[in-house]
């Protein structure tokens, strides 16, 4: 009886193992799916987490608690030159910052908004820290830019005041030489006052440059004979270097009559003329030349186009052309390559005194009579400009 009774409360012994055993395997099943779950929830994040991290142009390196380097996205890399193999698990990140300015161990310094700041977990512990940056070397120059365009806006603005009270007295300067040397025309002194009449008109075409420069150029033309201003601007410098070693000559194949603004074609003249006058130090030739515009290949290197011409009809001797070209032509010491392309540039000049501004103002007004200018020079042999107006 006893043994029949043993034997029954080990079978009911067992029979609560195995349903105990059958709900922790339950149990555990249902855990392990969690887990399960839970791990592909972490990795889809963590994979989220890292392409949100790549998809920004912010460079992001996380620091954990013993400074080490534990994720670093794409942007960094590229801003700092490096692999992120090179630096995770380490404490450099192999470059050094200094305020708003990243210099790489391998690669251009650049500047850059830098944040750097604690990463607490949900206790309030730190657990690492967060390094932040993003480049900013074109806003930088930009605001330099802005800077110096500010600068050189309040100097000009002080030139140009400075310029016209200079300019009507130098005109009363250059007009009492001019009547002194006529009185004391064959004498030494009357050489003395041309070579002071010639001088202050120099300094007035100096100071009509940089007055025009700062200023938007508006044509007014006026019909009339292109030949004739042409020829009595040359006759002003034919005076200019009368008692000097260079030829002056004009070739006008035809008369062309054409709608122009005769100041600002005669300021282009003066500007090109001078150039070629202070190219030729022991004197030369200079030729000028007027003639329709042919239909020729490009002859030209370092061409400066300045504008599109407008197809109109001009009266050219009887003949109907399209455009009309100036040519001029020096035997001057030339231009090498760098210089013909940079010589339309603001300020840029070859000669210690010069203010780089004559040709600047030559390819402005030229584009603003809608016209276009080309160039041909080498060192030593000369240059010749090229200038298409259309009529």
């Amino acid at each position: 009886m006893e043994k029949e009774q043993n034997i029954d409360l080990l079978n009911k012994a067992i029979k609560s193992f195995n349903s105990a055993s059958a709900t922790l395997i339950q149990y555990y099943s249902a855990l392990e799916n969690k887990v399960m779950l839970l791990t592909e929830e972490v990795e889809y994040k963590k994979q989220l987490l890292n392409s949100i991290l790549d998809s920004i142009d912010v460079g992001v390196i996380f620091f954990d608690k013993n400074g080490l380097v534990s994720i670093i996205n794409k942007a960094a890399e590229s801003l700092l030159n490096i692999n992120a193999s090179d630096v995770i698990g380490r404490e450099s990140i192999h470059a050094q910052i200094h305020d708003d300015v990243i210099k790489p161990d391998s690669g251009k310094p650049f500047y850059a908004l830098v944040s750097r700041s604690d990463v607490k977990n949900t206790e309030g512990e730190i657990i690492g820290h967060v390094l932040i940056f993003k480049d900013i070397t074109r806003l930088k120059h930009l605001e330099m830019e802005n800077e110096r365009n500010m600068r050189l806006t309040a100097m000009g603005e002080l030139i140009m005041k400075i310029a016209h009270e200079i300019r009507n007295p130098l005109g009363s300067i250059e007009l009492f030489g001019s009547l002194l040397a006529n009185d004391l025309k064959d004498t030494e002194y009357g050489d003395y006052a041309n070579r002071i009449s010639r001088s202050v008109r120099t300094l007035t075409n100096t100071l009509d440059n940089m007055l025009r420069f700062t200023k938007e150029i508006k044509p007014k033309p006026e019909y009339g004979c292109l030949n004739d201003l042409v020829g009595s601007t040359c006759n002003e410098f034919r005076e200019l270097f009368a008692n000097s070693n260079i030829q002056l000559g004009v070739i006008e194949k035809n008369q062309c009559w054409m709608y122009i603004d005769r100041g600002l074609l005669r300021q282009v003249l003066i500007n090109i003329l001078l150039n070629s006058v202070q190219a030729m130090h022991d004197g030369g030739e200079i030729e000028v030349c007027i003639q329709a515009a042919e239909d020729r290949e490009q002859r030209f290197f370092g061409a400066e186009e300045m504008g599109s011409p407008k197809s109109l009809a001009p009266f050219w001797g009887g003949e109907i052309t399209e455009e009309v070209e100036i040519i001029i032509r020096d035997t001057g010491i030339g231009m090498d390559e760098d210089t013909i392309q940079k010589m339309f540039e603001p300020f840029f000049s070859t000669k210690d005194r010069g203010t780089g501004l004559g040709m600047s103002i030559t390819a402005q007004i030229i584009k603003a009579l809608k016209g276009n200018i080309a160039v041909r020079s080498e060192v030593g042999k000369g240059t010749e400009f090229v200038i298409k107006l259309p009529i």
